[in-house]
């Protein structure tokens, strides 16, 4: 469905694309927050990892190193937060484990983790004798370089250093490339839990370390539930100021348009006021629309004065060529040819007389002075007359005359015109219409209102030409109205008069073989 209202496009343009925004930005962000979660778990188990690597050599008492870990990181194993397992490769022991099924655990470990390291060289020992020189040979030797073990080689000679063994590179699923390795990390689902695991190859020891994940999981749940929360709020809120802004924005526009409604036929000297607050755009917009109005007003009341006055001067010379044409009728003899001419002058006359009277009418109403006097009309009286004389002139084509007239009901107006526009209708009913049809005529007030209908039989008005029948001398298909007099004002003049007394005509939506008009007015209906 097409949305028609510009202010609401405008919204939901505005609201789109910051949405986007908003959206995009989040989830850059929210991808940033988890990447910083896993590095920081990282770090906390790299730290982890060094530190038993760092405190492990050989002459290192078991018991001594399981004290040292249950203070540093007793109260976490006994919590289930952290798994510890240092194993000794070279002598093929355990130094320390946190796990009663270590096989349980390893066996959840993704295909192909860890790695196998590459072949350990000999262990450097400390001194049988124990550490005895200088302080920078009595401390813990680093993960990479391996010269700071004390032992000595054959001959007596420093032992020979081995080459580093570096990282190889990581992988995006955690787990180290091919060659050296020291460390490699995985995620773990197992004892009910979800685990970061490391796992560092140092000088023949095997260390793992894992992390319970689930601290970690809730913050990012907590925080993923505050951005699905926070981003539609902050779409709504973009939303409901765009359409603040957009409506402060419209608002010059709303200005204009209520002031042009204003301007009407009847008074087309009304102009659209500026703001001292309003934009250059809109400024220069009021100033063209102002300029259009008084091109428009000239045209109108130029034209509006040539058709009254036209049908003005028309008036005197048609009255006197129409009494000059009765004149001659009375005095030529009945059935000769000069009399046939002089009724087929009469007749066109009239029709010239009717014509000049309906465009003075019509001049007078676009300018707002067509309803001049207001008596009260007996509305229920002059329709019932109406009827009859309508049974007079529907007589010779047999078309039957129906009523149902409310009584008492009164309006304020000009009775000849409200006479003259039902005249219109019953007589275009009676015209329009089939041999042995019918007309029907109904008034009925509810309240203030009258509702009027005049219906008749015969071919309906076409789908096509029902926006058109009350447009000045529009006739609608000629299948219709071949030979049938008429010159197209009739409507136009009844539609005028009903609105000049504040009322409202329609055609209503009728069959095929079947034609109705509404009238709408305001009345005074009986006790």
């Amino acid at each position: 469905m097409m949305i028609r209202s510009l202010r609401t496009r405008l919204v939901l343009i505005s609201t789109l694309v910051s949405g986007v925004v908003i959206i995009g930005v989040s989830l850059l962000a929210w991808t940033f927050l988890v990447q910083s979660a896993r590095e920081g778990i990282d770090l906390q188990l790299e730290g982890i990892s060094g530190r038993l690597i760092r405190d492990m050599h050989p002459r290192m008492n078991g018991d001594v190193m399981k004290r040292r870990i249950e203070i540093t990181h007793g109260d976490d194993i006994e919590e289930s937060k952290l798994i510890l397992y240092l194993r000794d490769d070279i002598n093929d022991g355990v130094v320390y484990s946190s796990l009663d099924d270590v096989k349980g655990f390893f066996s959840q470990f993704p295909d192909g983790f860890p790695t196998k390291p590459a072949d350990s060289r000999d262990r450097p020992e400390w001194a049988m004798d124990g550490p005895s020189g200088p302080p920078e040979e009595r401390q813990h030797p680093s993960r990479h370089d391996q010269s700071h073990f004390g032992g000595k080689g054959p001959g007596g000679g420093p032992k020979e250093k081995g080459p580093p063994r570096d990282k190889g590179p990581l992988k995006e699923d955690g787990l180290s490339g091919s060659g050296p390795i020291d460390q490699q990390y995985a995620t773990v689902t197992a004892l009910g839990q979800e685990w970061r695991v490391i796992i560092s190859h140092e000088r023949g020891y095997f260390v793992l370390a894992a992390v319970d994940l689930t601290g970690a999981i809730t913050e990012l749940k907590a925080l993923e539930g505050g951005f699905l929360i926070a981003i539609p709020l902050a779409i709504a809120l973009i939303g409901l100021g765009g359409w603040f802004v957009v409506d402060r924005a419209m608002r010059p526009v709303r200005e204009i348009a209520e002031a042009a409604a204003h301007i009407t036929a009847q008074d087309l000297s009304a102009r659209i006021e500026g703001s001292r607050n309003s934009d250059p755009e809109f400024e220069h917009l009021v100033d063209v629309l102002n300029g259009m109005m008084e091109r428009l007003e000239l045209g109108f009341s130029h034209a509006n004065r040539f058709s009254a006055d036209v049908s003005h001067e028309l008036k005197t010379p048609i009255t006197v060529m129409q009494g000059e044409i009765e004149s001659a009728l009375r005095g030529c003899e009945a059935g000769t040819e000069e009399e046939e001419r002089l009724l087929v002058l009469r007749d066109e006359t009239n029709r010239l007389k009717s014509i000049t009277r309906s465009l003075m009418l019509l001049a007078q109403a676009d300018v707002g002075e067509l309803i001049r006097k207001r008596d009260l009309i007996g509305l229920s009286e002059e329709l019932q007359e109406l009827v009859e004389d309508a049974k007079v002139l529907s007589a010779e084509s047999e078309i039957e005359i129906h009523s149902k007239i409310e009584e008492g009901i009164s309006m304020n107006g000009d009775m000849t015109l409200m006479r003259q526009a039902f005249l219109n209708l019953i007589n275009n009913a009676i015209k329009y219409n089939d041999p042995g049809g019918y007309v029907r005529m109904t008034l009925a007030c509810d309240g203030g209102e009258a509702t009027i209908e005049v219906e008749n039989s015969g071919k309906g008005i076409p789908e096509a030409a029902r926006a058109k029948v009350f447009d000045r001398f529009y006739r609608a298909d000629e299948s219709r109205s071949r030979h049938v007099d008429g010159y197209g004002l009739g409507l136009s003049l009844t539609q005028a008069i009903v609105e000049g007394h504040g009322g409202n005509i329609l055609l209503s939506d009728a069959e095929e073989s079947m034609t109705r008009f509404v009238v709408l007015l305001p009345v005074i209906s009986g006790e």
